[in-house]
């Protein structure tokens, strides 16, 4: 792939996904300077990942589901021996604890929840208390906010129909860069790789192109 170019006078993102940056140029510029992120933005972040919260009100009751992305969780007054029921415990807050460790695959299989259920391949319970369970995307990124919770329960439920707040990753690649008067040239000798996009960042009055593939 031949080298592309992309002029500007404004932070933005010069490309998403993948590539290299070779350069910048300075046409002109007043007390100009650049910083450059692996990301979407230019603020320098490792990422966040979704999460979302499960509230009761008051108890679960038999038969009832709570569904995470692909797995459907049954809450039973008695465990029948199914992979993915949880025990409906003494109070609100003890079948919470039962979902949390279902969802990890934590200790309690066949007494807490059903034999054979397998941690959740893409969630983790994290905070748990008497009325709330929270889940946490297991990798940082927007990818989680489009995993589903949903219920069926009357006592119970999602904050939102999907994880929330998921955030990608966006890793300082070259700090404030401070051209020098009039114009300039800042080149890399070893193209510099960026994997999650390439963003632009810049200081004072700059009018610039930026080289890159």
């Amino acid at each position: 792939m031949g080298a592309l170019f992309t002029n500007g006078s404004a932070s933005a993102q010069i490309k998403t996904g993948s590539g290299k940056v070779f350069g910048i140029v300075a046409n002109s510029h007043s007390s100009g300077t650049i910083r450059l992120n692996d990301g979407t933005s230019g603020t320098t972040s490792a990422g966040v990942k979704a999460t979302g919260v499960l509230t009761s009100s008051r108890v679960f009751q038999d038969g009832e589901t709570v569904t995470i992305g692909g797995e459907t969780y049954t809450f039973k007054t008695a465990l029948t021996g199914v992979p993915d029921e949880v025990l409906i415990d003494v109070s609100a807050a003890a079948s919470l604890d039962n979902l949390k460790v279902a969802i990890n695959g934590g200790a309690g299989e066949g007494t807490k929840y059903g034999t054979g259920t397998v941690a959740n391949v893409q969630v983790t319970a994290t905070t748990n208390t008497d009325t709330a369970q929270t889940v946490e995307a297991k990798r940082v990124g927007t990818y989680g906010n489009a995993i589903a919770t949903t219920e069926t329960c009357d006592n119970v439920a999602w904050g939102a129909a999907v994880l929330e707040n998921g955030a990608e990753p966006s890793l300082l690649m070259v700090n404030t860069y401070s051209f020098a008067s009039g114009s300039g040239i800042l080149s890399f000798p070893e193209p510099i790789a960026f994997v999650d996009g390439l963003y632009l960042t810049i200081g004072g009055t700059l009018d610039y192109t930026v080289i890159y593939s």
